[in-house]
């Protein structure tokens, strides 16, 4: 009788085990992400001057809004492209389909006006750059072409929690009143970004230094990425300051240092 019941209280541990198994945050990663690749042609067209669009990024199984939420931000990296009254209606789309519909439809305006401009191109990407010390950073980056010499890159960072699956920015991570302070420490990384190659001949009074919120806490310092003409001309890329943390202690909570 015994023997009988210690079977039967270990048969009924597995099975509360094994369904606690399926639980999401038990042995399982509540921000685990999927790639999605997906591609689309303008419809048809079958010219040089056909627009495209092309993205490569990441989906939160568990957690469709995280989900709906980076969609939201890629997609909105393209509201350069627009030229409605509004200037965002490119950058709102909230699906990858009607994103490419609206890439398509801005690129055969434009080929209205001008029959020999070459389609628009679109590509989108993101991907994990930093998982450390409960914070996933994900950088989004998009590549826009709409005519001319050449296209535009944008990048974005997304910072989320894993205690609480929150999205953070730069105003979360600060303490009250440090503002002035994270100016400052990150005036002092661009002065050391002039001293490099990347930054060299550049002048000064024709590329003064502007202060950005695309933080990225890295492993081993906060990472701040810039758009191309924020501090340098197109050929110099998208500067990165880099802020190690020694500089940040005092400035940001706590929670964001290592």
């Amino acid at each position: 009788m015994q023997k009988r019941w210690l079977i039967g209280g270990l048969t009924l541990a597995a099975v509360m085990l094994s369904g606690c198994h399926s639980l999401t945050g038990w042995g399982g990663d509540a921000l685990r992400t999927e790639a999605v690749v997906k591609s689309a042609h303008e419809p048809g067209c079958e010219e040089d001057s056909c627009a495209n669009v092309n993205a490569a990024y990441l989906r939160f199984p568990e957690s469709p809004r995280l989900s709906a939420e980076l969609e939201r931000r890629l997609f909105g990296l393209a509201s350069g492209l627009s030229d409605s009254p509004d200037g965002n209606a490119m950058g709102q789309a909230t699906s990858f389909d009607a994103f490419a519909d609206q890439v398509f439809a801005a690129s055969r305006r434009a080929r209205e006006d001008v029959p020999q401009l070459p389609g628009y191109e679109a590509d989108l990407k993101a991907h994990v750059v930093a998982d450390h010390d409960d914070l996933l950073v994900i950088e989004l980056d998009g590549y826009l072409y709409s005519g001319g010499a050449h296209g535009l890159p944008l990048t974005s960072y997304m910072v989320i929690e894993r205690d609480t699956q929150q999205i953070v920015d730069l105003a979360d991570m600060l303490r009250p009143g440090k503002r002035p302070a994270y100016e400052a420490a990150l005036e002092r990384a661009h002065r050391r970004w002039l001293q490099t190659d990347q930054a060299s001949g550049l002048s000064k009074s024709q590329w003064p230094f502007v202060v950005s919120d695309n933080v990225a806490p890295l492993a081993d310092a906060v990472a701040v990425k810039y758009q191309v003409y924020d501090l340098a001309p197109y050929a110099v890329g998208q500067p990165v300051l880099t802020i190690p943390y020694a500089d940040l202690e005092g400035i940001f909570r706590p929670r964001y240092l290592p």
